[in-house]
C-alpha cells in the first residue's frame, strides 16, 4: 500500500495515524517484532558555503516505538545546528497561508460523491474497497479522490505499530525546543495539501474505474499493488532499516502506479515540492549560520529528488556519513 509513502515523504498525512485508535495499531502482537543488530548510521549531506551550514537528513516521519536510528554524527550535528527545518511543524514560526480546513468544506458541499461517478459495476467495487479499509463509506465517498485514495492507504487495511509520536521529526523538535532553538518550516503545508484537492477531475475517475475493474477483490494492498505481499517481523521494516543503515535508493515508489492518479501524486507531492526545497535551501544560504534541514527520506530517492533538484541550481550537496 501506501505505508512507506506515508513513513517516508509526507508528515502532513503522517497525524492520520494518530487516529486509529492504538488498540488497532498494537493489535499485531508479535508479528511486527523488529531487531536491530547494527550502529545506526542515517545519510547525511552537507551544503554550505563560507558562514552557512545547511545538513541535510532524510526522515521517516512515522516510526515504531524503540526504532533505533541516532548516530553520534547526528547528535553532533543537533547540537551544533542553530535551528531545525522540517516540512510542517506546530512549532513553526510562520502559520499556513492557506486555511486547507475552509477550502476542503467548501469543496465537499459542492462535490459529486465518487461512487455516482462511476459505472454501477464500479460503484460496488468502491464500496468493497472502501469496507476493507475500515473507513466509512460516506465519508471516503465524499472526499476529493486523491485524498481519499491516500487516507485509505495510509490507515487501512490492517495493524502497524508505527506512529507519528516516534517518528524523526517529532524528536528533533523536542531537542530544540529543550534547548530553546527555532523550528522552520520550508513549505506551506496548507499549499501542499491544497494541490491535491483541487485535483478531482473526470480523468483521474477514469483511472479508479479501470483499476476497480482490474482489482482482484483479494485485499486492499493488491489495489494499491497487483504484486503485494503481506510482511511481517523485519521484513515488514526493510525500508526503515534499510534507511537507518544510511542506504539511499535508486528510485522511489509511492504505489500509485504511473498513470493519471500516480503522475499527480508524483508531481505535487515530491517533483514540485524538491524543485521549490531546492530554490528555499539556495536562498538560505545567504543566512549565517548552521541548521539542519529534516525532511522525508523518500524526497532523496529518484531522478527528480531534492539533491538532483539542488545539483540543477549549481549547487553540490555532499554526503558526509
Amino acid at each position: 500500500m501506501t505505508k512507506p509513502f506515508l513513513r517516508r515523504a509526507m508528515p502532513l498525512f503522517a497525524a492520520l495515524l494518530l487516529a486509529v485508535p492504538a488498540a488497532a495499531q498494537d493489535s499485531g502482537d508479535g508479528l511486527y517484532a523488529f531487531t536491530q543488530d547494527y550502529e545506526p548510521a542515517p545519510a547525511l549531506w552537507r551544503l554550505s558555503d563560507e558562514d552557512t551550514t545547511l545538513y541535510l537528513l532524510g526522515t521517516f516521519h512515522a516510526l515504531p516505538r524503540g526504532f533505533e536510528w541516532r548516530s553520534a554524527q547526528l547528535d553532533a550535528i543537533i547540537e551544533e545546528a542553530d535551528v531545525l527545518v522540517v516540512e510542517s511543524s506546530d512549532f513553526g514560526a510562520e502559520p499556513d497561508a492557506i486555511d486547507v480546513d475552509a477550502k476542503l468544506t467548501a469543496r465537499l458541499q459542492r462535490r459529486l460523491p465518487t461512487s455516482s461517478r462511476l459505472s454501477a459495476p464500479g460503484a460496488a467495487r468502491w464500496r468493497q474497497l472502501v469496507a476493507m479499509s475500515g473507513h466509512d463509506f460516506v465519508s471516503i465517498d465524499s472526499m476529493p479522490l486523491l485524498l481519499g485514495l491516500l487516507t485509505m492507504g495510509m490507515t487501512g487495511g490492517g495493524p502497524d505499530t508505527s506512529s507519528p509520536l516516534y517518528g524523526v521529526e517529532t524528536v528533533l523538535e523536542r531537542e530544540f525546543l529543550s534547548r530553546d532553538r527555532p523550528i522552520l518550516t520550508i513549505e506551506d503545508s496548507g499549499g501542499v495539501m491544497y494541490s491535491l484537492l483541487r485535483l478531482d477531475n473526470s480523468e483521474l475517475v477514469g483511472e479508479l474505474e479501470a483499476k476497480l475493474s482490474d482489482w482482484d477483490g483479494k485485499s486492499l494492498g493488491h489495489f494499491f499493488n497487483t504484486d503485494y505481499v503481506e510482511e511481517t517481523g523485519d521484513a515488514y521494516w526493510v525500508e526503515e532499516h534499510n534507511w537507518a543503515r544510511g542506504v539511499v535508493a535508486d528510485d522511489f515508489d509511492m504505489g500509485f502506479g504511473d498513470g493519471p492518479i500516480g503522475q499527480a501524486f508524483d508531481f505535487n507531492l515530491l517533483a514540485r515540492r524538491n524543485a521549490d526545497w531546492a530554490a528555499w535551501l539556495e536562498a538560505r544560504l545567504a543566512v549565517p549560520g548552521t541548521a539542519l534541514v529534516a525532511v522525508g527520506s523518500g524526497h532523496f530517492e529518484g531522478e527528480e529528488s531534492l539533491l538532483a533538484m539542488i545539483e540543477r541550481r549549481g549547487l553540490v550537496a555532499e554526503r558526509i556519513d
